[in-house]
């Protein structure tokens, strides 16, 4: 993953002139943020970086149905109890979570190098609109263009892909059966542990 990396950033104006070589660098895997008026209005990520991150909010998506919400969880540490359930979450941060725009998950919305470099500025009212565009260059799918305001939920998401993925679950490749069997196996494994903790064992 490069949502990780350093964030490089280039005004929208020499990102325009230089779409060709900017798209390429994207594509290595350098995230780059866009500034217009000195003030980051866009993030570039490579391709397979969106729709990595498209399938881990489905795999969230599919833990969220058997009432797990990671993303509620303030950091690492909470998500154990959360997805061992212990920790009930509050109905009214599930709602506030529910109604959190998901740009990730937008419709595939795509613009030719040579017509991104005619239009970015268009491009760039659409994002902060909340929309993705990607970026098609050299008959590939190369760049998706996101606000910044996904990307930073995204770094933040990061740490409880890696969590779960320590524990045994890779939320970019698990379907819906591999995320309910996870959950199940996972809880079967607590339940005895705060048996024994209970009786003193």
């Amino acid at each position: 993953m490069t949502i990780g990396r350093e964030l490089q950033a280039l005004g929208m104006r020499e990102i325009r002139q230089n779409i060709r070589a900017v798209v390429a660098r994207v594509e290595e895997g350098a995230p780059l943020a866009v500034l217009r008026e000195g003030a980051p209005s866009a993030i570039m990520l490579r391709f397979d970086e969106s729709q990595h991150w498209e399938r881990i909010e489905r795999s969230l998506s599919a833990l969220h149905a058997l009432g797990v919400y990671p993303e509620l969880a303030r950091d690492t540490t909470q998500l154990e109890p959360l997805v061992a359930g212990r920790v009930q979450p509050d109905p009214a941060a599930v709602r506030r979570l529910a109604a959190q725009p998901r740009a990730i998950l937008a419709p595939l919305r795509t613009v030719g190098v040579t017509d991104a470099r005619q239009g970015f500025a268009s491009i760039l009212d659409l994002v902060k609109q909340g929309r993705t565009i990607t970026i098609v260059s050299n008959g590939r799918f190369a760049v998706t263009v996101i606000p910044p305001t996904e990307y930073d939920r995204l770094r933040h998401l990061a740490r409880t892909a890696t969590w779960f993925r320590a524990a045994g679950l890779d939320l970019s490749s698990a379907d819906e059966e591999e995320v309910a069997g996870f959950i199940r196996a996972y809880r079967g494994r607590a339940a005895p542990a705060e048996t024994s903790e209970a009786t003193g064992a």
